[in-house]
């Protein structure tokens, strides 16, 4: 039988997390064996969790990620991510809320870390992106940056830049940080992502002055057009996407 699957235990679950009975819940899981648990955990992900409304969406993760944080973090960060692309899942719902004030503490850093992994990538907005990184304790614009280096996309690179704009005056690290997302680019040649970070990296180099960084850019930026270019994401969007 299929690992992901087993009718009994899809069954089961779906009446007791339709009662929103998690003392029955807890209880379901622990009595399983290692290899139901783990059938347990892909169905939870793939098939229960898939539409069901927000608020018990957000009260089920913080009921698994509590009660075993190594099964079922990824498992559920994954079940969120196209529901948040989706519109069906936001981090303005209030269980969103309670849950990253749950996993504010030290002891579920790890968790928070897993979660972004997941979810940035499928956050469109700048501001929802920010929002994110603000709610799971990431503020720190190193740290901010050690994420988005491997996230795709204009939102991202236009975070990213928002966060060296923090330690503007860390010049080694903005040199490091540039130069990073040219061998990014290097990896992806002949891709729009590759022009994307091509074109990142030229903004980047003009726009914190970085002499050390050389090569060859097609992206040539007059200074008036740096302007807003930080604080408009039309205007860098723009500006980064020009051939």
């Amino acid at each position: 039988m299929d690992q992901h699957y087993h009718p009994v235990i899809h069954q089961r679950l779906r009446q007791l997390f339709a009662a929103r009975d998690w003392t029955a819940v807890q209880a379901y899981l622990e009595g399983l064996s290692n290899a139901h648990f783990r059938t347990a955990g892909y169905i939870i992900g793939e098939r229960v969790l898939t539409d069901v409304p927000s608020d018990l969406f957000w009260e089920a993760t913080e009921l698994l990620i509590i009660l075993q944080p190594k099964a079922f973090t990824v498992t559920l960060a994954k079940a969120a991510a196209p529901r948040f692309a989706a519109g069906t899942l936001s981090i303005d719902d209030a269980g969103f809320r309670q849950l990253a004030a749950t996993l504010s503490t030290s002891a579920h850093t790890i968790d928070r870390q897993k979660l972004l992994k997941q979810w940035l990538p499928a956050i469109t907005e700048p501001t929802t992106m920010e929002n994110l990184f603000a709610l799971l304790g990431e503020n720190e614009p190193h740290k901010r940056v050690e994420y988005l280096l491997h996230v795709e996309g204009l939102t991202a690179a236009f975070v990213l830049l928002r966060a060296l704009c923090f330690e503007e005056h860390d010049r080694p690290w903005l040199t490091n940080v540039c130069r990073q997302v040219i061998r990014r680019a290097a990896e992806n040649t002949f891709t729009t992502q590759a022009n994307l970070a091509f074109n990142l990296a030229s903004l980047i180099r003009t726009y914190f002055d970085l002499t050390d960084v050389k090569g060859v850019f097609s992206l040539n930026l007059q200074p008036y057009e740096l302007s807003r270019i930080d604080s408009d994401f039309d205007v860098f969007r723009r500006i980064v996407t020009k051939v």
